[in-house]
This record gives structure tokens, sequence and C-alpha cells, in this order.
């Protein structure tokens, strides 16, 4: 017997400030450090060394905000005396301390996640081990020790190598994200700016940690072999140390109505790709539900319009996808399109060729009430599936109460899916698809007509 738990502040890169983009994606690695008693031989001598790591560092940041005044050689040694003293706050660490410990004791599925909306945590444990699962997590809850701080930073400062620079859909779509976002921050993107990656600090770390990490701005879920009575007594015990102070204010930026087309164009010898993004609302709207549809039955599969269409018929593209929500959902979102051109395909026609698909369902061949049922099933097959396992009705009922408020709208929403009509749809597509709404990025080949 086993339970699977997942906990979700609500924390991500919407919280972040210019100056400290990617701090959320670091909290997410900071929390599995561990805390005063795991993850260290020796608290007591860690405690100082940690605290001469931190002042290092804000000495090297003094120098280095001097600019054209400041002295390089005194920055190289104060850079020196920073990496020495980094070098010496690691001594004490017990490397991966918390994840041993949580997987010794038989969990599975260890691991973590950051979005624009949020930061979760999960796993799966045996029944029998609920209690050291309450001790365990309430501990790094509310006792984190943010040792390896500056390791960390370099860690994610390399995975944003890895995923955007080094990578020319990467560039693509963070392009695409500070194009299609004037004002709120989820043009930021999930992995931060390279120069808050590498200048922020533990010290601000830790007041972001403070400031969103409180238990009302939490949302837990266990599902499994567990009894309610044991698990209130385990999360009386160990988890009221948590802060008891209000949840952060939600965010006031508000994203302006766009009103006129946006392009991007990247010169790459890359594979040609095609981005087309309009606004739509958020997920708590009462017709976000529709946008879902609208994203399966225009290219979420091999039955969807744009897949027979542009994939199989014209044999424009190889492959092709849509859907809300996937820079995050909880603020109004961006209804995605990609479309990957065929080999020697004009990626700029292949983009026209999506617009005339487009146009051509709301003109002339609206979805009909057969392939509307077909996303029915294929919903409701999807909500047994998550049902049908701890970890996902996990996620999903930690998911709504996070976004809703309350764990029950999981299920209210899978109903509202069943109650659209196609007309629910149409108006929809028709609401958001016009050309002012439209933020396209697309890679082109280096030095050709079509750039």
């Amino acid at each position: 017997p086993v339970f699977s738990f997942e906990t979700r502040v609500n924390a991500g890169a919407a919280q972040e400030l210019p100056g400290t983009t990617g701090i959320a994606h670091m909290m997410e690695h900071m929390a599995f450090k561990g805390t005063e008693r795991v993850g260290t031989k020796d608290y007591a001598a860690e405690a100082p060394l940690l605290a001469e790591e931190e002042a290092a560092w804000q000495s090297v940041m003094d120098e280095r905000r001097k600019g054209a005044h400041g002295d390089s050689a005194e920055l190289s040694r104060r850079t020196r005396h920073f990496q020495d003293a980094r070098d010496k706050a690691r001594g004490p660490v017990v490397s991966n301390g918390f994840g041993t410990l949580i997987e010794q004791n038989g969990a599975v599925g260890l691991n973590a996640q950051t979005s624009s909306d949020w930061t979760r945590y999960y796993y799966s444990l045996p029944s029998n081990r609920l209690e050291f699962w309450g001790a365990m997590e309430g501990g790094r809850m509310a006792f984190p020790v943010f040792r390896e701080f500056y390791k960390e930073r370099d860690v994610v400062y390399e995975e944003r190598r890895m995923r955007t620079e080094s990578t020319p859909v990467g560039r693509l779509f963070e392009q695409f994200m500070q194009t299609a976002y004037t004002a709120h921050p989820y043009g930021y993107g999930v992995i931060g700016f390279p120069s808050d990656l590498s200048t922020f600090t533990r010290t601000q770390g830790e007041a972001f940690y403070r400031k969103h990490y409180v238990a009302k701005n939490m949302a837990v879920a266990v599902v499994g072999d567990v009894k309610r009575d044991e698990l209130k007594g385990v999360a009386d015990k160990y988890w009221s140390d948590l802060s008891s102070a209000p949840a952060p204010p939600e965010i006031d930026v508000w994203e302006p109505e766009q009103k006129a087309e946006r392009r991007v164009l990247l010169e790459d010898p890359a594979q040609p790709y095609v981005i087309v993004g309009w606004h739509c609302p958020a997920q708590t709207d009462p017709s976000y539900p529709a946008y879902e549809a609208l994203g399966d039955l225009i290219a979420g599969g091999t039955h969807s319009r744009l897949h027979k269409l542009l994939v199989k018929e014209k044999k424009i593209a190889v492959a092709v996808g849509a859907g809300p929500g996937l820079t995050g959902a909880k603020y109004p979102t961006l209804f995605l399109t990609f479309v990957v051109p065929a080999a020697g395909q004009d990626p700029l026609a292949a983009e026209q060729e999506l617009y005339k698909a487009l146009d051509d369902i709301m003109k002339n061949k609206p979805f009909t009430a057969e392939e509307l049922e077909g996303y029915k099933v294929r919903t409701r097959a999807d909500l047994v599936g998550q049902a049908e396992r701890n970890s996902s009705l996990a996620a999903a009922l930690v998911s709504a109460e996070i976004a809703f408020g309350d764990w029950h709208a999981f299920f209210r929403q899978a109903e509202r899916a069943q109650s659209l009509t196609p007309a629910d749809v149409m108006n929809a597509m028709k609401k958001i698809m016009v050309r002012g709404n439209r933020t396209v990025a697309v890679i082109v080949p280096p030095n050709s007509e079509t750039a």
C-alpha cells in the first residue's frame, strides 16, 4: 500500500521581479537541500561558514556595481575570497542528504517543478511512512537551509544555456514570449534572465521564500492508503511550524489588450518552426474549457483538422500542436499553435497555410457535434486515467485548489467540458483569432528571401 502527495506553492515565475527572474526556480532547488538536521554533518559549524559565504558575495557585488569606477584588481581579490568561502561552506554538506533519506524510506518519483504560476513538490511513499513524510516535508517547508545556493544558481544558469540559448526553438520561444507580453510577468519566462542568474543573492532567495512559502499560499493533496484522522494528526504535529503570515497579494499588473500583430523572425540554419499565439482568458474564466476543446480539435492529434490538412493531405508540415495555458493560466494566457514545416517547405508559406485553414473553419467548415463528442470521450478517458493513479489525482486536486481555491473544481471543470456545444467552441475561436491579437515567431533560413 502506498500514498502519493503533492504540495504546490502559489509562487512561480509570475511572482518574480526584474532583477530576480529565475529565483522561483532556485527555490525549487533549495527545498532539496535539507534543514539544520538533514543535509549537514554539523550545522553549528556550517552556519558561520554560510554567513561568511554570503558576506563575501555581497562584497563582490558591491565592487561590481561600481562599474567603470571600480578596481579590477580589487574585484578579482574579492571574487577569489568568495570562491574560497563557497568551498569552505560546502565542507559540512551531506550531498543530496534529503533526497537520499527520502529514497531510503521507499520513495519513488521524487521530483519538483516550477511553472509561471506555482512550484510543486511530489513523490510516493509506502503507507507506513506517513509520519516520516510529515516530519520530512514539514521540516523542509518550515525550516529550510539554503546551503550550496551559489552552486545551484550556476546549475540553473546551465539549465538556461541548455534549454534556451543552445536550442533554436528555445531561443525562438523566449523571443516569442517577450514579444507577446509587454507588461505581464508571464513574459519573463521561468528560467530567468542571464544577468539575474549571475547576480541575485541567497539573501534575496530567503526573502522570496519567507514571502511566498507560507501556509496560506500552499496547498497539499495526499491520495492513497491513508486515513484522514491519522493524516490530520501528522499534519498538526509536523506542519504547524509553517509561517502563518498572510499570503502575498495577487499581481496587480494586467496585460493590456493587444491591437496590432507582433512578429519575430529568427534566422537560423536549424529546422524551420512556426509559433502563433493569441491572447485568451485565464483558466478560471467560464469560457476556458472551450479553448481546451479548440486546441484538441484543431491540432490535438491525428484526429485534428490541422493534422489531417497540413500533415496528411498537403504534406506541408510534419507536426502540429495547439492549446491554451502552456505559459501559465492563472492569469489571462495565450492560445498557442505550433507548426513544424516539412523539409523544403517555406516556413512563412506554411504560416499562411495555417491561417487559411483556420479561416476556413471559422467561415465555412465549423466543428461538428460528432467531432466535439469525440473530444468529450477523450476527456472522460483522461479523467478516469487521472483518478486511477494516486500521483496524477493528487496533482489534479491540488492544481484545482491553487487555481480555484477549491479542489472540487477539478470535477466541475470536467463537467463544463461535457456540456460544451460546437457553438461554444466556434465562438471562442472567433473571439481571439483576429490579426490584431496575434503574435508570430518563425525560424527562417539565414540570408533567405523569406528573412
